[in-house]
């Protein structure tokens, strides 16, 4: 393992980039077999933190209010990841944070990615649960201070040393390729879902663990439509919501673009999903 891993966590006011602020982050340097460096800040996120989230991180308004602006912060903050992997426990959350506020800060984050919800589910396979505290039980590593950015970046790193070890069938190496769309997917997502995708006209289904659709959406090639969905770093509320619970995607292939956006209007009016909010307004 010749590359330095920059293993990301942060705390924030709500579960989306683009209308919450970061009231904390820490980063983990990682060179493949311990820790080199680190960093850990609190943030003012220039906005109230809701009670529920300062009741999970222990994190309030007062601890804020004194902390640096994320702009301030920015410039050490880039030159720490510029260069490096970036590792979090669903790696797109805490990407599409920090990328985003350092975009309006006037820094542009190209980093390769990786998430260990994903990769444990492939080198760990069989497990009941993949969440950060719950693998940590399992395979016995401590956390202090959980659902602190530094208590739970420390455990993130443990968990990854873990899975570098027993990484016996390259799936590091492979997430890694330029071509691979380990980086992009959301964590419940299997690779082989992709893969069974046609390049032909049709619709496409995206469904949640319990195989509830939640999206459905027409398009002239199926596979490079639904691989759009995941392929940029959109802050929002509902790019975040396809990322947190799209587990299984499903299609029907049609003659033509017109078929397909047809069937597109009589499938959401029959199934009615939820991220569907735009043909549901025009309707």
């Amino acid at each position: 393992m010749d590359r330095l891993y920059a293993i990301v966590d942060i705390e924030t006011t709500g579960s989306h980039a683009s209308a919450n602020g970061i009231t904390e982050i820490a980063i983990v340097i990682f060179d493949g077999t311990k820790v080199i460096g680190k960093f850990e800040s609190l943030v003012n996120p220039q906005q109230t933190i809701p009670p529920f989230i300062q009741s999970l991180t222990g994190i309030d308004d007062e601890m804020t209010a004194q902390a640096p602006l994320f702009e301030d912060l920015a410039p050490q903050i880039f030159n720490l990841l510029e260069g490096k992997v970036f590792v979090a426990h669903n790696v797109n959350f805490d990407f599409s944070f920090v990328h985003y506020h350092l975009k309006k800060a006037g820094y542009q984050l190209n980093s390769k990615k990786l998430c260990t919800v994903r990769l444990a589910r492939k080198i760990l396979p069989g497990l009941p649960s993949y969440s950060l505290g719950k693998l940590c039980r399992q395979l016995e590593i401590g956390i202090e201070n959980r659902h602190r950015a530094m208590g739970d970046a420390f455990a993130t790193a443990s968990l990854f040393k873990i899975l570098i070890n027993r990484d016996h069938s390259d799936v590091i190496a492979l997430a890694l390729k330029a071509n691979s769309k380990e980086q992009i997917l959301p964590p419940l997502l299997d690779k082989e879902q992709l893969q069974k995708l046609p390049h032909a006209p049709g619709v496409y289904y995206f469904k949640n663990k319990q195989k509830k659709i939640v999206y459905v959406g027409k398009a002239v090639n199926i596979y490079k439509r639904v691989c759009s969905h995941f392929a940029n770093n959109n802050p929002d509320e509902k790019k975040q919501a396809f990322l947190k619970h799209v587990k299984y995607v499903d299609f029907e292939v049609c003659g033509s673009e017109l078929q397909a956006l047809i069937f597109e209007a009589i499938e959401i009016k029959r199934l009615w999903p939820k991220e569907n909010r735009a043909l549901k307004i025009r309707s």
